[in-house]
């Protein structure tokens, strides 16, 4: 075992190079003066310190205490002339591991020596411990945002906390401009910060999101860095730039800088870093998770107005943008009219006319979910429905058929309920046109307002054969027919000319199904 650097401060050059020669399988560097000490121990990364007591016009003790406010788990050896119980306890009591009497024992050195180390690991470890675990307190704080940019603007704060950086910014990959934009910053001009763009490669940060490996630059060793060249803001002392993950896949990076002479970054900067970052991206995540949950949840509460729950989860599961929903499908539609409402209005109160239709449409929504159909829209006392899409049927024609009859039954039951109430309910009933053709099937509108809806001739016909149609008949087109007539009694009505139509029309109408021969 050894340390990385050992540190020697002493002025005593017969000393010094005894002690050099007792660790001649360690990396010892010396100085003897206070500012070459502290700048050796920060721009090498030193573990131990060995440091002589009597120093010229400061102490060794002064010094040790100064030097561990930059490395809090560094540890020391005090080198005095004179070893004796008030020193060692005064040692002790500072944070030094140990007392070496002049001239120093090899043997009893390397045992000093190995007895630091011990303590040394065992009080980083501590240490960063006690440096991390509080880390984990600002998790409360991310979890409370409700937006994206909460939890950027929480990142920048919480570091702008740890760190006291002068300079912060976190920046985002944009998978529509393949370049990493700045979301949330401090200490950098607004307008500066929204015309940075940066590729994946370019510059550290670049460098950093395309390698997904952070960079720490101190100043006094940046100039030996790949990135020298790069680095053109001589004000800068220390910086990082840490890359942001989620899910094993890097989505931005953290840049922080600083400006004072004795500002430096170390790896213990890297550890605090990974622990918020994780946190951030963790928060991320959950306000994503949210919002698509929103999302999912208003669109099953709208599709389900529409559609059986079934093919509601459909459509939401499908991964498509939902607004932007939309194509042309070959599919059967299904137009049903109350005859005689218009008069039937005018004589009930608007309390029975709404209890008469929810139980009407109650009726229609549930026979049209369990035949797998899609209900496009109630208009008054009228209903159009969609077989075929957005689920396939074997046969929708023979679906919609077959649904028809179903609510044309249950249609003359609903009618005797009411007649027992009030005889008005006799003069109303029902009709039914089906058509089969290629219509525009989506949703229409905005963001803020869309239809899920049906277009084409096809709607129009359905329409025109059910205003055509006698009461309580189901009128469908020769389409329509092919896929039918073996299972239901079809006859045909003839050529009609709709309203709005240039060409003729054959309509057939359905009567029931039809009694098989065994």
């Amino acid at each position: 075992m050894k340390f990385n650097n050992i540190l020697l401060v002493s002025s005593d050059k017969t000393g010094i190079q005894d002690i050099k020669e007792a660790l001649i399988e360690h990396e010892v560097l010396t100085c003897s003066e206070r500012r070459e000490a502290i700048s050796q121990c920060l721009e090498n990364d030193v573990h131990l310190v060995i440091v002589e007591e009597e120093l010229r016009g400061y102490s060794g003790s002064e010094l040790f205490v100064e030097l561990r406010k930059h490395r809090p788990w560094l540890a020391g050896l005090l080198l005095t002339d004179h070893a004796s119980e008030e020193i060692l306890r005064k040692a002790l009591d500072i944070g030094f591991t140990g007392l070496l009497e002049k001239p120093v024992d090899p043997v009893i050195l390397l045992q000093r020596i190995f007895r630091a180390m011990e303590s040394a690991t065992l009080q980083e470890e501590n240490t960063r411990l006690k440096t991390l675990l509080p880390l984990y307190s600002f998790g409360e704080h991310f979890l409370s945002a409700t937006t994206e940019k909460d939890v950027f603007d929480g990142l920048v704060d919480i570091v702008s906390d740890l760190t006291k950086a002068g300079r912060i910014s976190v920046m985002w990959f944009n998978e529509e401009e393949g370049c990493l934009r700045i979301v949330a910053a401090k200490g950098l001009d607004a307008d500066l910060a929204q015309s940075i763009r940066l590729r994946p490669g370019d510059q550290v940060a670049g460098w950093v999101y395309q390698k997904g490996k952070p960079v720490i630059l101190n100043k006094g060793s940046q100039d030996q860095s790949i990135f020298a060249p790069l680095l053109t803001r001589q004000e800068i002392t220390a910086a990082v730039s840490f890359p942001i993950t989620m899910r094993g896949k890097i989505l931005g990076v953290l840049n922080i800088s600083q400006s004072h002479d004795d500002a430096r970054f170390s790896e213990a900067d890297i550890e605090m870093l990974a622990v918020v970052c994780g946190q951030a991206a963790m928060a991320l995540a959950n306000v994503r998770f949210r919002s698509v949950l929103e999302e999912k949840t208003r669109m099953r509460t709208i599709f389900q107005q529409y559609v059986a729950p079934e093919i509601a989860d459909l459509l939401i599961s499908s991964g498509k943008d939902l607004v932007g929903i939309g194509e042309i499908s070959r599919v059967t539609i299904f137009f049903a009219d109350i005859r005689e409402s218009t008069t039937l209005v005018q004589r009930l109160t608007l309390k029975e006319l709404r209890a008469f239709l929810n139980e009407f449409f109650q009726i229609f929504t549930e026979t049209i979910f369990k035949s797998r159909g899609t209900v496009d829209k109630f208009m008054g006392d009228a209903v159009l429905a969609i077989f075929g899409a957005p689920i396939e049927l074997a046969n929708q024609n023979l679906a919609a058929v077959q649904a028809a009859l179903d609510i044309r039954e249950q249609f003359q039951q609903l009618r005797l309920r009411w007649m027992a109430r009030r005889e008005d309910f006799s003069i109303i009933d029902i009709a039914v046109g089906i058509t089969f053709g290629e219509v525009f099937l989506g949703n229409v509108g905005s963001s803020q307002r869309f239809d899920y809806t049906v277009i084409g001739t096809p709607v129009n016909v359905a329409q025109r054969i059910a205003s055509a149609s006698p009461s309580g008949r189901i009128h469908i087109t020769r389409d329509v027919v092919k896929d039918v007539q073996q299972y239901f009694e079809v006859a045909e009505v003839g050529s009609m000319r709709l309203r709005g139509m240039e060409k003729l029309v054959s309509v057939y109408s359905v009567d029931k199904k039809k009694v098989l021969s065994r």
